[in-house]
Protein backbone atom coordinates (compact mmCIF):
# COMPACT_ATOMS: atom_id res chain seq x y z
CA UNK A 1 0.00 0.00 0.00
CA UNK A 2 1.41 3.38 -1.01
CA UNK A 3 2.36 5.86 1.73
CA UNK A 4 -0.28 8.46 2.34
CA UNK A 5 0.80 11.84 1.07
CA UNK A 6 1.36 14.39 3.90
CA UNK A 7 -0.40 17.67 3.28
CA UNK A 8 1.43 20.82 4.43
CA UNK A 9 0.09 22.46 7.56
CA UNK A 10 -1.76 25.76 7.57
CA UNK A 11 -1.78 28.48 10.22
CA UNK A 12 -5.52 27.92 10.71
CA UNK A 13 -4.99 24.21 11.33
CA UNK A 14 -2.22 24.95 13.83
CA UNK A 15 -4.26 27.58 15.68
CA UNK A 16 -7.26 25.26 15.94
CA UNK A 17 -5.22 22.30 17.24
CA UNK A 18 -6.40 21.57 20.79
CA UNK A 19 -4.42 19.80 23.52
CA UNK A 20 -5.29 16.18 24.34
CA UNK A 21 -4.66 13.92 27.29
CA UNK A 22 -1.41 12.82 25.65
CA UNK A 23 0.88 14.76 23.38
CA UNK A 24 0.46 14.27 19.64
CA UNK A 25 2.02 15.62 16.45
CA UNK A 26 0.90 17.35 13.28
CA UNK A 27 3.26 16.75 10.34
CA UNK A 28 4.16 19.41 7.81
CA UNK A 29 6.18 16.98 5.75
CA UNK A 30 9.85 16.65 4.89
CA UNK A 31 10.87 16.19 8.55
CA UNK A 32 8.99 19.11 10.14
CA UNK A 33 6.27 18.45 12.67
CA UNK A 34 4.45 20.30 15.43
CA UNK A 35 4.15 18.67 18.85
CA UNK A 36 1.03 19.64 20.81
CA UNK A 37 1.51 18.96 24.53
CA UNK A 38 -1.24 18.33 27.13
CA UNK A 39 -0.57 21.74 28.67
CA UNK A 40 -1.33 23.41 25.33
CA UNK A 41 2.25 24.26 24.35
CA UNK A 42 3.09 23.80 20.67
CA UNK A 43 6.72 22.96 19.89
CA UNK A 44 8.36 22.57 16.46
CA UNK A 45 10.47 19.46 15.87
CA UNK A 46 12.81 18.82 12.96
CA UNK A 47 13.90 15.31 11.97
CA UNK A 48 16.85 14.72 9.68
CA UNK A 49 19.62 12.21 8.99
CA UNK A 50 23.40 12.79 9.18
CA UNK A 51 25.76 10.06 7.97
CA UNK A 52 22.93 7.56 8.16
CA UNK A 53 22.04 8.43 11.75
CA UNK A 54 18.55 9.85 12.51
CA UNK A 55 18.50 13.07 14.53
CA UNK A 56 15.74 15.15 16.14
CA UNK A 57 15.90 18.67 17.46
CA UNK A 58 13.48 21.39 18.51
CA UNK A 59 13.08 24.62 16.57
CA UNK A 60 11.20 26.82 19.00
CA UNK A 61 7.60 27.25 20.10
CA UNK A 62 4.62 28.34 18.06
CA UNK A 63 3.60 31.17 17.60
CA UNK A 64 6.98 32.71 18.58
CA UNK A 65 8.40 30.72 15.68
CA UNK A 66 5.91 30.92 12.83
CA UNK A 67 5.15 28.15 10.35
CA UNK A 68 7.17 30.00 7.71
CA UNK A 69 10.20 30.39 10.00
CA UNK A 70 10.00 26.74 11.08
CA UNK A 71 10.13 25.65 7.41
CA UNK A 72 13.17 27.86 6.81
CA UNK A 73 14.93 26.25 9.77
CA UNK A 74 14.00 22.77 8.54
CA UNK A 75 15.34 23.45 5.05
CA UNK A 76 18.54 24.89 6.51
CA UNK A 77 19.06 21.87 8.78
CA UNK A 78 18.39 19.33 6.05
CA UNK A 79 20.63 21.20 3.60
CA UNK A 80 23.54 21.03 6.03
CA UNK A 81 22.79 17.40 6.92
CA UNK A 82 22.92 16.49 3.22
CA UNK A 83 26.60 17.48 3.08
CA UNK A 84 27.50 15.80 6.37
CA UNK A 85 27.20 18.77 8.75
CA UNK A 86 25.37 18.04 11.98
CA UNK A 87 23.36 21.24 12.64
CA UNK A 88 22.78 20.25 16.29
CA UNK A 89 26.50 19.95 16.92
CA UNK A 90 27.13 23.12 14.94
CA UNK A 91 24.59 25.05 17.02
CA UNK A 92 26.21 23.86 20.26
CA UNK A 93 29.62 24.94 19.00
CA UNK A 94 28.31 28.38 18.06
CA UNK A 95 26.75 28.79 21.50
CA UNK A 96 29.99 27.70 23.15
CA UNK A 97 31.95 30.21 21.06
CA UNK A 98 29.56 33.04 21.93
CA UNK A 99 29.73 32.11 25.60
CA UNK A 100 33.53 32.04 25.47
CA UNK A 101 33.61 35.47 23.83
CA UNK A 102 31.21 36.84 26.45
CA UNK A 103 33.29 35.28 29.21
CA UNK A 104 36.45 36.78 27.79
CA UNK A 105 34.89 40.23 27.73
CA UNK A 106 34.44 39.90 31.51
CA UNK A 107 38.15 39.22 31.89
CA UNK A 108 39.56 42.42 30.45
CA UNK A 109 41.71 44.47 32.80
CA UNK A 110 39.10 47.23 33.08
CA UNK A 111 36.23 44.87 33.89
CA UNK A 112 38.30 43.02 36.48
CA UNK A 113 39.30 46.37 37.97
CA UNK A 114 35.66 47.49 38.11
CA UNK A 115 34.64 44.32 39.93
CA UNK A 116 37.59 44.53 42.33
CA UNK A 117 36.86 48.17 43.16
CA UNK A 118 33.20 47.39 43.81
CA UNK A 119 34.32 44.90 46.46
CA UNK A 120 36.40 47.66 48.06
CA UNK A 121 33.79 50.41 47.85
CA UNK A 122 32.25 49.69 51.26
CA UNK A 123 35.68 49.57 52.94
CA UNK A 124 37.01 52.99 51.93
CA UNK A 125 35.60 56.50 51.73
CA UNK A 126 34.00 57.74 48.54
CA UNK A 127 36.76 60.31 48.08
CA UNK A 128 39.52 57.72 48.45
CA UNK A 129 37.63 55.37 46.13
CA UNK A 130 37.32 58.03 43.44
CA UNK A 131 40.98 59.02 43.76
CA UNK A 132 42.23 55.44 43.34
CA UNK A 133 39.86 54.64 40.48
CA UNK A 134 40.88 57.90 38.83
CA UNK A 135 44.49 56.72 38.82
CA UNK A 136 43.56 53.67 36.74
CA UNK A 137 41.23 55.62 34.46
CA UNK A 138 43.95 58.15 33.66
CA UNK A 139 47.03 55.96 33.53
CA UNK A 140 46.06 52.37 32.74
CA UNK A 141 42.62 51.81 31.22
CA UNK A 142 43.23 53.90 28.08
CA UNK A 143 46.18 51.63 27.21
CA UNK A 144 45.40 48.09 28.44
CA UNK A 145 41.86 48.41 29.79
CA UNK A 146 40.24 46.47 26.94
CA UNK A 147 42.95 43.80 26.84
CA UNK A 148 42.32 40.38 28.38
CA UNK A 149 44.20 39.88 31.63
CA UNK A 150 45.92 36.79 30.21
CA UNK A 151 47.12 38.71 27.15
CA UNK A 152 48.71 41.67 28.95
CA UNK A 153 52.49 41.45 28.92
CA UNK A 154 54.91 42.68 31.53
CA UNK A 155 56.24 45.21 29.00
CA UNK A 156 52.75 46.70 28.51
CA UNK A 157 52.37 47.21 32.25
CA UNK A 158 55.84 48.73 32.44
CA UNK A 159 54.97 51.09 29.59
CA UNK A 160 52.07 52.45 31.66
CA UNK A 161 54.29 52.90 34.71
CA UNK A 162 57.17 54.43 32.75
CA UNK A 163 54.76 56.88 31.12
CA UNK A 164 53.76 58.10 34.59
CA UNK A 165 57.27 58.40 35.96
CA UNK A 166 58.54 60.12 32.82
CA UNK A 167 56.34 63.07 33.67
CA UNK A 168 57.96 63.27 37.10
CA UNK A 169 55.17 61.58 39.08
CA UNK A 170 57.46 59.07 40.80
CA UNK A 171 55.27 58.23 43.80
CA UNK A 172 52.20 58.08 41.57
CA UNK A 173 53.90 55.38 39.51
CA UNK A 174 54.37 53.24 42.60
CA UNK A 175 50.76 53.73 43.65
CA UNK A 176 49.48 52.76 40.22
CA UNK A 177 51.68 49.66 40.26
CA UNK A 178 50.14 48.65 43.60
CA UNK A 179 46.65 49.05 42.15
CA UNK A 180 47.51 46.97 39.07
CA UNK A 181 48.96 44.28 41.32
CA UNK A 182 45.82 44.26 43.46
CA UNK A 183 43.60 43.83 40.40
CA UNK A 184 45.75 40.90 39.27
CA UNK A 185 45.60 39.29 42.71
CA UNK A 186 41.80 39.58 42.61
CA UNK A 187 41.61 38.18 39.07
CA UNK A 188 43.87 35.20 39.73
CA UNK A 189 42.07 34.36 42.96
CA UNK A 190 38.77 34.32 41.06
CA UNK A 191 40.21 32.35 38.12
CA UNK A 192 39.73 35.20 35.70
CA UNK A 193 43.32 34.97 34.57
CA UNK A 194 45.99 32.30 34.79
CA UNK A 195 48.79 34.19 36.50
CA UNK A 196 49.74 37.50 38.08
CA UNK A 197 51.78 39.23 35.38
CA UNK A 198 52.34 42.23 37.65
CA UNK A 199 54.37 39.96 39.93
CA UNK A 200 57.05 39.88 37.20
CA UNK A 201 57.75 43.53 37.92
CA UNK A 202 59.93 44.40 40.90
CA UNK A 203 59.30 48.03 41.88
CA UNK A 204 62.60 48.03 43.75
CA UNK A 205 64.60 47.34 40.59
CA UNK A 206 62.34 48.45 37.75
CA UNK A 207 60.79 51.71 39.01
CA UNK A 208 62.44 54.93 40.05
CA UNK A 209 62.61 54.81 43.88
CA UNK A 210 59.92 56.83 45.58
CA UNK A 211 61.25 59.13 48.28
CA UNK A 212 59.04 59.37 51.32
CA UNK A 213 58.31 63.02 52.00
CA UNK A 214 56.58 64.15 55.15
CA UNK A 215 54.27 67.14 55.20
CA UNK A 216 56.22 70.24 56.20
CA UNK A 217 55.39 71.32 59.73
CA UNK A 218 56.66 73.29 62.71
CA UNK A 219 57.65 71.57 65.96
CA UNK A 220 59.60 74.25 67.80
CA UNK A 221 57.29 75.51 70.61
CA UNK A 222 58.34 79.13 70.17
CA UNK A 223 57.65 79.03 66.42
CA UNK A 224 54.33 77.25 67.03
CA UNK A 225 53.31 80.04 69.41
CA UNK A 226 54.22 82.64 66.80
CA UNK A 227 52.17 80.81 64.17
CA UNK A 228 49.09 80.56 66.42
CA UNK A 229 49.25 84.28 67.29
CA UNK A 230 49.62 85.16 63.61
CA UNK A 231 46.54 83.04 62.82
CA UNK A 232 44.56 84.86 65.52
CA UNK A 233 45.38 88.11 63.74
CA UNK A 234 44.31 86.87 60.29
CA UNK A 235 42.49 89.71 58.51
CA UNK A 236 40.80 87.69 55.78
CA UNK A 237 37.48 85.87 55.74
CA UNK A 238 36.19 85.19 59.26
CA UNK A 239 35.25 81.55 58.57
CA UNK A 240 38.75 80.91 57.20
CA UNK A 241 40.32 82.37 60.33
CA UNK A 242 38.15 80.12 62.51
CA UNK A 243 39.11 77.07 60.43
CA UNK A 244 42.80 77.94 60.84
CA UNK A 245 42.32 78.43 64.58
CA UNK A 246 40.73 75.03 65.26
CA UNK A 247 42.97 73.09 62.87
CA UNK A 248 45.99 72.79 65.21
CA UNK A 249 43.78 71.69 68.11
CA UNK A 250 41.90 68.95 66.24
CA UNK A 251 44.76 67.41 64.20
CA UNK A 252 42.31 66.39 61.47
CA UNK A 253 42.84 66.06 57.75
CA UNK A 254 42.18 69.41 56.02
CA UNK A 255 39.19 68.01 54.13
CA UNK A 256 37.55 67.04 57.43
CA UNK A 257 38.02 70.59 58.69
CA UNK A 258 36.68 72.17 55.50
CA UNK A 259 33.64 69.85 55.37
CA UNK A 260 32.79 69.99 59.09
CA UNK A 261 29.01 70.22 59.53
CA UNK A 262 27.02 71.69 62.40
CA UNK A 263 25.04 68.47 62.63
CA UNK A 264 28.30 66.73 63.57
CA UNK A 265 29.02 69.06 66.51
CA UNK A 266 27.58 68.21 69.95
CA UNK A 267 28.25 71.20 72.20
CA UNK A 268 26.85 69.49 75.30
CA UNK A 269 28.81 66.24 75.00
CA UNK A 270 31.86 68.06 73.59
CA UNK A 271 32.16 65.65 70.67
CA UNK A 272 32.63 66.05 66.94
CA UNK A 273 31.26 63.03 65.05
CA UNK A 274 32.67 62.76 61.54
CA UNK A 275 30.55 60.59 59.26
CA UNK A 276 32.04 57.38 57.90
CA UNK A 277 31.79 58.46 54.26
CA UNK A 278 34.09 61.41 55.01
CA UNK A 279 36.84 59.28 56.52
CA UNK A 280 39.65 57.62 54.56
CA UNK A 281 38.95 54.20 56.11
CA UNK A 282 35.18 54.67 55.81
CA UNK A 283 34.59 54.44 59.57
CA UNK A 284 32.91 57.00 61.79
CA UNK A 285 35.42 59.02 63.81
CA UNK A 286 34.75 60.73 67.14
CA UNK A 287 36.84 63.73 68.13
CA UNK A 288 36.98 65.21 71.66
CA UNK A 289 36.33 68.97 71.63
CA UNK A 290 38.27 71.05 74.13
CA UNK A 291 36.97 74.30 75.60
CA UNK A 292 39.22 76.36 73.33
CA UNK A 293 37.69 74.76 70.22
CA UNK A 294 34.16 74.99 71.58
CA UNK A 295 34.57 78.73 72.25
CA UNK A 296 35.61 79.30 68.63
CA UNK A 297 32.73 77.20 67.30
CA UNK A 298 30.12 78.92 69.49
CA UNK A 299 31.13 82.32 68.12
CA UNK A 300 31.18 80.96 64.58
CA UNK A 301 27.72 79.41 65.06
CA UNK A 302 26.25 82.89 65.33
CA UNK A 303 27.31 83.51 61.73
CA UNK A 304 27.00 80.17 59.93
CA UNK A 305 24.80 78.15 62.29
CA UNK A 306 21.79 78.27 59.96
CA UNK A 307 23.77 76.62 57.17
CA UNK A 308 25.05 73.08 56.70
CA UNK A 309 28.79 73.68 57.07
CA UNK A 310 30.62 75.23 59.99
CA UNK A 311 33.15 76.95 57.74
CA UNK A 312 30.79 77.72 54.88
CA UNK A 313 32.10 79.40 51.75
CA UNK A 314 31.53 83.15 51.48
CA UNK A 315 28.78 83.03 48.85
CA UNK A 316 26.70 80.24 50.34
CA UNK A 317 26.54 78.61 53.74
CA UNK A 318 25.70 75.25 52.16
CA UNK A 319 29.04 74.62 50.46
CA UNK A 320 32.36 74.03 52.24
CA UNK A 321 35.59 75.95 51.80
CA UNK A 322 37.46 75.09 48.62
CA UNK A 323 40.44 72.75 48.70
CA UNK A 324 43.12 75.43 48.38
CA UNK A 325 41.57 78.07 50.66
CA UNK A 326 43.43 77.11 53.84
CA UNK A 327 46.79 76.72 52.11
CA UNK A 328 46.32 80.10 50.42
CA UNK A 329 45.51 81.63 53.82
CA UNK A 330 48.77 80.35 55.31
CA UNK A 331 50.68 81.79 52.37
CA UNK A 332 48.91 85.09 52.95
CA UNK A 333 50.26 84.93 56.51
CA UNK A 334 53.78 84.62 55.01
CA UNK A 335 54.15 80.88 55.65
CA UNK A 336 55.48 79.11 52.57
CA UNK A 337 54.68 75.54 51.51
CA UNK A 338 58.18 74.58 52.63
CA UNK A 339 57.42 75.75 56.20
CA UNK A 340 53.92 74.37 56.82
CA UNK A 341 50.82 73.26 54.94
CA UNK A 342 47.33 72.54 56.33
CA UNK A 343 48.08 68.81 56.57
CA UNK A 344 51.20 69.69 58.55
CA UNK A 345 49.16 70.39 61.69
CA UNK A 346 48.53 66.64 61.97
CA UNK A 347 52.27 66.03 61.69
CA UNK A 348 52.82 68.71 64.35
CA UNK A 349 50.51 66.90 66.78
CA UNK A 350 51.86 63.41 66.04
CA UNK A 351 55.52 64.42 66.25
CA UNK A 352 55.24 66.31 69.51
CA UNK A 353 52.83 63.83 71.11
CA UNK A 354 55.23 60.98 70.34
CA UNK A 355 58.22 62.91 71.66
CA UNK A 356 56.45 63.82 74.88
CA UNK A 357 54.93 60.44 75.79
CA UNK A 358 56.80 60.51 79.14
CA UNK A 359 55.12 63.85 79.86
CA UNK A 360 51.49 63.06 79.01
CA UNK A 361 51.72 59.30 79.65
CA UNK A 362 49.69 58.02 76.67
CA UNK A 363 51.12 55.44 74.25
CA UNK A 364 51.29 55.48 70.45
CA UNK A 365 48.00 53.57 70.06
CA UNK A 366 46.13 56.46 71.68
CA UNK A 367 47.96 58.99 69.50
CA UNK A 368 47.12 56.98 66.36
CA UNK A 369 43.46 56.79 67.36
CA UNK A 370 43.33 60.57 67.74
CA UNK A 371 44.41 60.95 64.11
CA UNK A 372 42.23 58.04 62.88
CA UNK A 373 45.29 56.13 61.73
CA UNK A 374 45.40 52.35 61.66
CA UNK A 375 48.46 50.46 62.97
CA UNK A 376 50.76 49.48 60.10
CA UNK A 377 51.00 45.98 61.60
CA UNK A 378 47.88 44.23 60.25
CA UNK A 379 47.85 41.60 63.00
CA UNK A 380 48.10 44.30 65.62
CA UNK A 381 45.32 46.24 63.91
CA UNK A 382 43.04 43.18 63.92
CA UNK A 383 43.28 42.85 67.70
CA UNK A 384 43.55 46.53 68.57
CA UNK A 385 39.87 47.50 68.58
CA UNK A 386 39.91 49.61 71.75
CA UNK A 387 38.70 53.15 71.23
CA UNK A 388 40.71 54.59 74.16
CA UNK A 389 38.07 57.30 74.50
CA UNK A 390 38.95 58.52 78.00
CA UNK A 391 42.64 58.55 77.16
CA UNK A 392 41.99 60.43 73.92
CA UNK A 393 39.95 63.08 75.75
CA UNK A 394 42.79 63.54 78.22
CA UNK A 395 45.46 63.56 75.49
CA UNK A 396 43.64 66.17 73.39
CA UNK A 397 43.23 68.34 76.50
CA UNK A 398 46.97 68.01 77.16
CA UNK A 399 47.58 69.03 73.53
CA UNK A 400 45.28 72.06 73.83
CA UNK A 401 47.08 73.14 77.01
CA UNK A 402 50.43 72.69 75.26
CA UNK A 403 49.36 74.88 72.31
CA UNK A 404 47.93 77.54 74.62
CA UNK A 405 51.23 77.69 76.54
CA UNK A 406 53.20 78.29 73.34
CA UNK A 407 51.20 81.45 72.69
CA UNK A 408 52.56 83.03 75.86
Amino acid sequence: MANKKVLPLTDTEIKNAKPKEKKYTLSDGNGLQLVIKPDGKKIWEIRFTVDGKPKTTTAGAYPSVSLKDARIKRDDFKSKASIGIDPIKERKEIKATIKAIEQESLNTFKQCAIDYFELRRSKISEGHFNKQWGRLESNVNPYIGETLMNDISRDEIMACLTRIQDRGAIEEGHRVYNLISQVYQYATANRRCERNTAADISPKWMLIPATKSNYPTITDPNKIGTLLNVIDGYQGQYTVRCALQVMPYLALRPRNIRAMEWSEVDFDKKILTIKADKMKMNREHLVPLTDRVLDILRELHKLTGTGQYCFGASRTRNSPLSENTLRAALIRLDYTNEEIVPHGFRAMFTTIAEEKIPEHGFNSDVIEKCTAHEPKNKVRAAYNRAEYWDQRVALMQWWADFLDKTKG
